[in-house]
């Protein structure tokens, strides 16, 4: 069987290890030891829209790498491996991987994807003393929930929104503003902080509607928003729902400029896609030239595995990379202990500088501001990181 093959067979299975051969003392229980890390997301169908894969690849590679170096925790040669628990991206099936991960009697769990299934694990991470790194969930409410064991390392709402509203004011120039968002916790509180951004500004909102979180039907709302002559509308969606959000935007001639946040990135990106030219689009994380040792990562990242990588690969992997030096600062694994020396750490990552204020939220977390020009993304500002 060929290393593509065992690496496909591995990531099927429910626990993964590591990739690739490993040092002899990793083989070997009485040698050394073992530290288990939770990987928690939705890791159904892998679509190139569905970011679990990739953040699980970027989890990965941190991982081995570390298995390569031979780290040293209390004086013991350890391997660091990866359980993975598919949640389903669904609140229910969140808190039953929860628990098993706890039952497995992991370190640290990196996950969960989405905000409502991050605020539905926390809890029981909580009350077991394991320490939640998120990678990918953004909503206010995971940090504001005033539990210590939470990390969120993509910027959350309260500062997303802000950016958005001072490119839509500053940068796009937008005067008369129509929302729509998609009917999740997360697309509510990104359309309301928007909002509240803007109204000191003396910016017209036009309009506000919803659809479903999974509806495709946007033919009433977008009609809607067309007769309120907007010349800027900012859409909460996020994955696969924005395709056809944007066969609908373009089959009715809308006229007005797009703003969207980072969940709505098209899978082809750099190039724009379906987005029209002049669309904007905030996303987490900085460009890769900003990005000390990126070039490196990519090459071992792509020689590796084939999903895409994005702002939420590359914080997974720092994830990881800063639990592992926690614990090697530590000189243990104990998850409470990790808790702690978390909230104390500054951290140089590939996706950035790393450090969290009090709640867990990321200190000065990296965003990029694009713009479609000629059917490709370009950048028009970067901020924090």
């Amino acid at each position: 069987m060929g290393t593509q093959a065992k690496r496909r067979r591995l990531l099927q299975s429910g626990a993964l290890a590591l990739l690739g051969s490993l040092p002899p003392w990793a083989l070997a229980a009485d040698e050394g030891q073992a530290i288990t890390f939770g990987f928690a997301g939705g890791l159904g169908a892998k679509l190139q829209s569905n970011i679990s894969f990739s953040s699980r690849d970027g989890a990965l590679q941190a991982i081995e790498e570390a298995n390569q170096r031979g780290i040293m925790i209390g004086g013991k040669l350890t391997r660091f491996s990866l359980r993975l628990a598919d949640d389903q991206s669904e609140p229910n099936f969140a808190r039953i991987t929860a628990n098993a991960l706890i039952a497995a009697k992991v370190a640290a769990v990196i996950g969960h994807d989405t905000t409502d299934t991050s605020v539905a694990a926390l809890p029981i991470y909580a009350d077991a003393g394991i320490p939640m790194i998120t990678p990918t969930s953004t909503g206010r409410v995971i940090t504001a929930s005033g539990y210590d064991n939470v990390f969120q390392l993509p910027g959350h709402t309260g500062v997303t929104t802000g950016l958005l509203a001072e490119a839509a004011a500053g940068i796009i120039r937008a005067r008369r503003i129509a929302v729509l968002e998609n009917g999740t916790q997360l697309g509510a509180a990104l359309a309301e902080g928007f909002i509240q951004n803007l109204k000191p500004l003396g910016i017209e909102i036009v309009t506000r509607e919803a659809v479903a979180p999974k509806s495709s039907d946007f033919n009433a709302p977008l009609s809607r928003l067309k007769n309120s002559a907007p010349d800027l509308l900012f859409f909460t969606g996020v994955g696969p729902q924005v395709s056809a959000f944007l066969q609908n935007f373009q089959r009715l001639n809308l006229r007005c400029r797009l703003l969207v946040a980072g969940g709505a990135v098209n899978t082809e990106f750099p190039h724009a896609g379906s987005y029209p030219d002049n669309s904007y689009l905030l996303i987490h994380g900085l460009p890769p030239e900003k990005r000390p040792g990126y070039a490196e990562f990519e090459k071992s990242y792509r020689s590796r595995f084939d999903t895409a990588i994005s702002a939420y690969t590359m914080f997974a992997y720092d994830a990881v990379g800063m639990a592992i030096e926690a614990m090697r600062r530590l000189d243990s694994a104990n998850p409470r202990q990790l808790i702690a020396e978390l909230h104390k750490m500054k951290y140089k990552g590939i996706s950035g500088n790393i450090s969290f204020t009090a709640d867990g939220s990321q200190s000065n977390p990296p965003y990029t501001l694009y713009q479609a020009n000629q059917q490709y993304w370009r950048p028009v500002k970067a901020y924090g990181g």
